[in-house]
């Protein structure tokens, strides 16, 4: 069995006016949790994004996108001290 390096870890997939987020998450006991969910990307949907991730406590977010849709999310996720 391969040991996890993250433990709390989220995926992006972001589109020109839909990101779909998924978590991944190992509590203490060793199982996993996952939640998907999808956000616009208007700001105020992207601050709820970035405030879903707070709200679990991601250590790691990694993106996947085409083209520069990317920019907005990654400007929120900065302003919201969720990326160095």
């Amino acid at each position: 069995m391969i040991e996890p390096i993250v433990r709390r870890c989220a995926g992006l997939d972001v589109h020109k006016r839909v990101v779909v987020a998924t978590v991944l998450i190992e509590p203490s006991d060793g199982s996993w949790y996952q939640e998907m969910r999808e956000f616009g990307t208007f700001r105020q949907e992207r601050q709820a994004l970035c405030g879903w991730l707070q709200q679990h406590r991601i250590e790691l977010t990694v993106m996947e996108s085409t083209g520069n849709y990317w920019k907005s999310i990654y400007g929120a996720l900065e302003a919201a001290a969720l990326c160095a």
